[in-house]
C-alpha cells in the first residue's frame, strides 16, 4: 500500500513537467524568464511547425530601423502555448538597441494587460546581445502598470501599482532576408 501511495506521489509530482513540454506542433526556439515582484515564471519561446510562425524576429522596418520582438509562454496540459504571455519589442535606432515594450497577458485578457513602456510604467534594456548566428539575448528591467481599454484607447487602470519586473530572453532568431 505504501507503494502504492508513492507511485501516485511521484506522478503528482511530476505532472507540471509533463504540462510543461510542447507537443509536436511546436518547437522551442529560446526561453523566457519573467520575474513580477520576485515571483519568476519560466516560458517557452515558440515556432508554429505547420504555421510557419516564429513567436521571436526580427525585421528591419524602412531599411534602416531593426527590430525584434518575441513572446514567452506558458505550456498548457494539451503542449499548446498559452497565457500567461509576455511580449518584449526592442529597436534599434541610430545604432543602439534600446527598449521599446513589453506586456504581459494574462488572466486579466488582452484588454486590461500588464504594460511597460510609452503606454504603462517604465523600462529600460540593461543587457543585449546578438550573435553570429542570430541568437538574440537580453535583459529589461523596470516596471508594469495595469492597463484597461488596451484594444481601444488604452490607460493606466485606476488605482494600478506598479509591478517590479525583470525580463530575460534568449532566442534563436531566423536570419534577416
Amino acid at each position: 500500500m505504501t507503494r502504492f501511495f508513492t507511485a501516485i506521489a511521484a506522478i503528482v509530482l511530476a505532472a507540471p513537467a509533463w504540462a510543461a513540454e510542447l507537443n509536436d506542433d511546436f518547437e522551442a526556439i529560446g526561453t523566457m524568464s519573467v520575474t513580477l515582484d520576485g515571483e519568476t515564471m519560466e516560458l517557452v519561446i515558440p515556432y508554429d511547425v505547420d504555421g510557419e510562425e516564429a513567436y521571436a524576429q526580427q525585421k528591419m522596418i524602412m531599411g534602416s530601423t531593426l527590430s525584434i520582438n518575441a513572446v514567452g509562454q506558458t505550456v498548457g496540459k494539451d503542449g499548446t502555448p498559452g497565457r500567461p504571455m509576455v511580449q518584449v519589442t526592442l529597436l534599434e535606432q541610430g545604432g543602439e538597441m534600446r527598449f521599446l515594450s513589453a506586456e504581459v497577458f494574462d488572466e486579466q485578457g488582452f484588454d486590461a494587460p500588464l504594460a511597460m513602456g510609452a503606454d504603462g510604467g517604465d523600462g529600460t534594456l540593461s543587457a543585449y546581445e546578438m550573435s553570429d548566428d542570430n541568437v538574440v539575448t537580453a535583459t529589461v528591467e523596470g516596471t508594469f502598470l495595469r492597463l484597461t481599454g488596451y484594444t481601444g484607447d488604452p490607460r493606466v487602470a485606476d488605482g494600478a501599482a506598479p509591478v517590479a519586473a525583470t525580463i530575460r530572453l534568449e532566442a534563436e532568431l531566423a536570419p534577416l532576408e
